[in-house]
């Protein structure tokens, strides 16, 4: 997949998973300015990374669950050798049969720090 701007939906998701009291929260709101999407899961859910999986672990920072439904997202980091701790992505986490072609809107989110 080639590196591609968040979505309106992506971009929106993610300033709400960020506008929570989180550790560091500043540090990754100025990341999130300048995200791309670099993959997607390759099963079709939209859980989306913003960096390649190089760093040396991942650390959920926010969770989500979606108001009306057993699913829900999660927002995390890796830490990056050069340039520390990176936001990694957010992870569709689904009980349904199918999923969602896109995430959900951040208005049905009920979030909570990790």
């Amino acid at each position: 997949m080639d590196a591609r701007p968040l979505t309106q939906r992506e971009r929106a998701v993610l300033e709400a998973l960020l506008a929570i009291d989180l550790p560091r929260a500043e540090t990754l709101r100025l990341q999130a300015a300048d995200v791309i999407v670099v993959d997607r899961c390759g099963c079709g859910c939209p859980s989306i990374d913003f960096e390649h999986g190089c760093g040396l672990g991942m650390t959920i920072r926010a969770n989500a669950a979606v108001r009306g439904s057993c699913n829900g997202l999660l927002l995390y980091t890796i830490e990056d050798p050069q340039r520390g701790e990176v936001l990694g992505g957010i992870e569709w986490v689904g009980v349904d049969e199918t999923d969602p072609d896109e995430l959900p809107l951040p208005d049905l989110l009920e979030i909570t720090a990790a």
